[in-house]
């Protein structure tokens, strides 16, 4: 799980390395009839999510106590995957269908005892967006938007090999700028908050522990490219 996560990181900065070390180009050509908003457009790429999700960090270290003195970050880096699809509603609002699929992991320091606590997340989310500047050749946008949410917390450790699951609302507030590489191809570049409001998880109670609850809070930021028809 480190080793794909590291990946998927190092994947992004190299990305955004390419970016900032791009040649300088001839200026490219858009339609000028007509706003970049205005045109339908599908988006896609990765990024990263600083989550806090302080119910779940405390069961983990409850069940790592017997064993470790370490705990385990309430802030913790995730990596997320995403796809959008965007259809303006008039000069000025953007409606937007987006999935997210985020991937996190927490490995405590455990010495001869193998141990993976993993929280993966489904994110479907509609989202409202209000353009704020479009001059053809860039825009930026800025949303809110609300989502039916999945989780799954997967824990190996000593002989438990076990899935929570729970699922509940979702809500979020975006920043979203895109820039021309030609007519039709542009850089994806976006900001986001995010509030998830997931009840009390399902699965075993080791030792009779009360199950967490997936109320969380994220910090995220992400590259990518978006398709303007």
């Amino acid at each position: 799980m480190k080793q794909r996560i590291a990946l998927s990181i190092s994947l992004l900065m190299m990305s955004f390395g390419v970016l900032e070390g791009r040649p300088s180009v001839a200026p490219v050509s858009v339609p000028g009839d007509s706003q970049l908003s205005s045109r339908v457009a599908i988006s896609g790429g990765m990024g990263v999510e600083y989550l806090s999700a302080p119910n779940v960090v405390d069961y983990i270290n409850v069940l790592i106590a017997s064993y470790t003195r370490q705990r385990v970050p309430e802030f913790k880096s995730s990596v997320q995957f995403f796809g959008a699809l965007a259809y303006p509603i008039s000069n000025d609002w953007v409606l937007k269908a987006e999935y997210v699929y985020l991937l996190g992991s927490y490995n405590p320091d455990t010495p001869n005892r193998a141990s993976e606590f993993s929280l993966t997340m489904n994110m479907p989310s509609v989202i409202l967006q209000y353009v704020l500047w479009d001059e053809g050749l860039y825009n930026i946008k800025a949303g809110i938007g609300i989502g039916y949410h999945f989780a799954t917390l997967t824990t190996k450790y000593l002989t438990v090999d076990d899935q929570l699951s729970g699922k509940g609302i979702g809500t979020l507030a975006e920043l979203e700028a895109n820039t021309a590489f030609g007519e039709h191809l542009f850089a994806y570049l976006g900001a986001d908050l995010r509030w998830e409001l997931i009840g009390i998880m399902r699965g075993l109670q080791p030792g009779g522990l009360p199950r967490p609850n997936m109320h969380a809070f994220g910090v995220g930021a992400r590259l990518g490219f978006s398709y303007y028809f």
